[in-house]
């Protein structure tokens, strides 16, 4: 738009009208001021003093080089006695466009004469914008506009911004119509089915009599059936085509609205095959003509598959607030509140049966759920590629919860890429029959697959149990290498009997209470205490146990995972100095750092990556204390094996006033210690130097942010940065 604009600019106008400014247009332009008026007006609680002019606006036009341009003066312009236009406009008929010079500001707008940043300012004052009758007859000669002047000048520009609108709406909207076009028409007897089948209510309309009327007229099959003792509103069956129906007496039923069904219509077009959805519904109405239903079938909604089962979503809508049309969609889109379950139109069902849906399982699928959302399956069907073979092989429970609930096989850890549904299902030919013989899900799947791979059988019942129970296998997976099922289920049931929960609830207090066991070094293989017999009371009794050794547990738990960190830390004698306000100490294990953390409250011994970094001496973990008080925590410090210092942080991660002295302190211990250390520990610290600048280029690149504390709100890279010390005496 702007290179299109520059070049209006310079060919068009400036050629055309250059010399037009040149020759004097500016007493063409110039005008007498006609006085206004001031007044005093109050809003809001203030006063202020505004001008009211007889005129707000003034419009001189000319006509040269085929240009048209339009010269508008304001009146606080005008009363300063400038005889030059606030704006002028040029537009040129040939090229269908227009330009305004702002000439306060020295620039060019594409805006039209209301968008004007300066005009809104003027709109609120009274008075006509005034343009001469001569001047008025010239512009609407020119544009071929009904009205002159301003008026005939805004319109003008509407219609072309309209025309650009337009088009560039279309340029977005042909290639969706084109698309489109592929869509057949509708069946000829698609009202018919949609009355009859698409919305499954009906209604046996009847005539009341004193003795009870004995026929009625059935709107599912549309004949007169015979009935007995009907009752306006009663439920039943009709006689003749044993459709579930409702009775409506003629005098008291009213106009009659049944709910809002979704339907659905397959068909074959030139790209693979359209699928589209229909909001659908009946009225009777209450002149007695019941027998003539006016049928409503509204489509929402097209999806068209391609040969290899791309899908290009189409819904009605109103498109950019203009019109109602069909727009570009998603399939299966979160927004879109259809995918629902209806009828489909089954008449173009079998020759799509033969070609387009042969290998998606899609017909097997609404043969026998009757109301299904085909959109659903054949997405689930491109999630999930051996839906198809599940659907075939009559597994409809597992294809239901794959296409409902979206199940993925995928994720389940027997699957695997085998071309057999056997081998795809982790499973032999006879697991897959008793699947097949009690309409299994996943829930039986995953028992099924448990059998396989122990190798010891399970009975349908038993497995059964486990499924009404919603009780996978991974949910028993802590207990089922000491327990069989049959062994899991009976103490389910006797702790059941107790503690009056349901099963999922005493199966998580059971994993619990093993998870507290194992770390309290209790035998866990002794059936005495993963089979004990008063869990919940035996839970309780641990869960205190463990607050009140939190610290002791804790402590076991990073030895074992970190059992090199006691070790490194007898190692640090060499980095303890004493100076004279100040010491650095060196901790004697694992104890110490938690003890530590514990009494300044901040992150050392909660952050596990300390550990690690001291597991790999990266870096290691002192203290510094004051000499007055050589037992009483003060500051932390993370130092790298040179003495460069990381961080220093005292209380919950802050530093004091006295940090200055510190950092001298610590620039005194770096040159003492600097002697002590060996060719070891600087091929340490180069390493080490060199995970710190990796860390530091992570931390900016991910942007990190602190978010608690006194730092909160800082990047944390800026924040170790400024926290470092290296030691240049190393």
């Amino acid at each position: 738009r702007y290179r299109r604009a520059v070049h209006f600019v310079h060919v068009v106008f400036f050629g055309a009208c250059e010399h037009a400014a040149e020759r004097g247009c500016r007493a063409a332009y110039s005008y007498q001021f006609f006085g206004g008026r001031q007044g005093r007006v109050q809003s809001g609680g203030y006063e202020f003093t505004t001008e009211n002019y007889q005129r707000k606006m003034y419009l001189r036009c000319i006509v040269e080089a085929e240009i048209l341009k339009v010269g508008i003066y304001l009146p606080d312009h005008i009363k300063t006695g400038s005889s030059l236009p606030n704006f002028e406009v040029f537009v040129s008929k040939k090229e269908n466009t227009f330009l305004t010079y702002d000439r306060a500001n020295g620039r060019w707008l594409t805006a039209k004469l209301d968008r004007i940043d300066s005009f809104p300012i003027y709109t609120h004052r009274r008075g006509e914008r005034w343009i001469g009758q001569a001047d008025s007859d010239t512009l609407r000669d020119y544009l071929g506009t009904k009205e002159g002047g301003y008026d005939g000048l805004l319109q003008y520009q509407r219609e072309i911004r309209e025309a650009e609108l337009v088009a560039r709406h279309k340029k977005e909207t042909d290639p969706w119509d084109e698309d489109l076009k592929q869509v057949p028409p509708l069946p000829k007897d698609w009202k018919q089915w949609v009355s009859q089948i698409g919305v499954p209510e009906h209604f046996i309309y009847y005539h009341y009599k004193k003795r009870g009327a004995k026929t009625g007229y059935c709107t599912r099959c549309g004949r007169e059936v015979p009935i007995q003792n009907p009752r306006h509103n009663k439920e039943g069956r009709c006689p003749h085509c044993r459709n579930e129906i409702t009775y409506k007496a003629v005098g008291r039923a009213g106009t009659v609205f049944t709910k809002h069904y979704v339907a659905y219509l397959l068909q074959r077009c030139h790209d693979g095959f359209v699928l589209r959805e229909f909001r659908v519904w009946r009225k009777h109405p209450n002149d007695g003509g019941y027998r003539n239903a006016e049928v409503v079938s509204h489509e929402c909604r097209r999806i068209i598959y391609d040969r290899q089962m791309q899908a290009r979503a189409y819904y009605w809508g109103v498109y950019k607030q203009r019109e109602i049309r069909w727009i570009s969609g998603s399939p299966m889109e979160p927004t879109w509140h259809g995918n629902a379950d209806g009828f489909v139109y089954g008449k173009t069902l079998p020759c799509l049966a033969k070609k387009e849906l042969k290998q998606t399982g899609l017909i097997e699928w609404i043969q026998k759920q009757k109301q299904v959302d085909p959109e659903r399956f054949l997405e689930s069907l491109r999630r999930t590629p051996q839906l198809e073979q599940i659907t075939k092989a009559g597994l409809w429970r597992l294809a239901e919860e794959c296409v409902r609930y979206r199940y993925d096989l995928q994720s389940n850890a027997c699957f695997n890429s085998s071309t057999s549904l056997t081998g795809m299902l982790g499973l032999h030919s006879q697991a897959l029959r008793r699947l097949r013989q009690n309409n299994g899900g996943y829930l039986f799947l995953g028992w099924l697959q448990h059998e396989v791979r122990s190798g010891k059988p399970i009975s349908d019942e038993l497995i059964g149990w486990f499924c009404e129970q919603k009780l996978l296998v991974k949910n028993l997976q802590f207990i089922l290498d000491r327990m069989s099922p049959q062994q899991i289920q009976n103490y389910l049931i006797r702790q059941g009997r107790t503690l009056k929960s349901g099963y999922n609830s005493i199966v998580n207090t059971w994993a619990d209470y093993l998870a507290m066991a194992k770390r309290l070094k209790m035998d866990v293989n002794d059936s005495i205490v993963y089979r004990v017999h008063k869990l919940k009371q035996r839970h309780d009794e641990l869960v205190k146990i463990c607050q009140e050794r939190a610290l002791e547990l804790r402590l076991m738990e990073m030895k074992e995972k970190y059992p090199g960190v006691d070790f490194i830390c007898r190692g640090l004698k060499k980095y303890e100095y004493k100076g004279e306000t100040y010491s650095i100490v060196a901790p004697t294990g694992i104890g110490d750092i938690f003890a530590e953390g514990d009494a300044l409250h901040h992150c050392v011994s909660t952050q596990e990556r300390y550990w690690e970094r001291m597991e790999q001496r990266e870096s290691y973990i002192l203290f510094l204390r004051k000499n007055a008080a050589l037992k009483k925590p003060y500051y932390t410090l993370e130092v790298e094996p040179d003495g460069t210092v990381r961080q220093k942080r005292t209380e919950f991660d802050r530093q004091d006033k006295d940090i200055q002295t510190i950092e001298a302190f610590l620039q005194e211990w770096q040159v003492v210690i600097s002697k002590r250390l060996t060719t070891e520990d600087q091929s340490l610290a180069e390493t080490s130097k060199v995970l710190r600048a990796e860390e530091f280029q992570e931390l900016r690149q991910k942007n990190a942010i602190i978010h608690t504390g006194e730092l909160a709100g800082k990047k944390l890279v800026d924040v170790l940065t400024a926290d470092l010390m290296v030691n240049h005496a190393a």
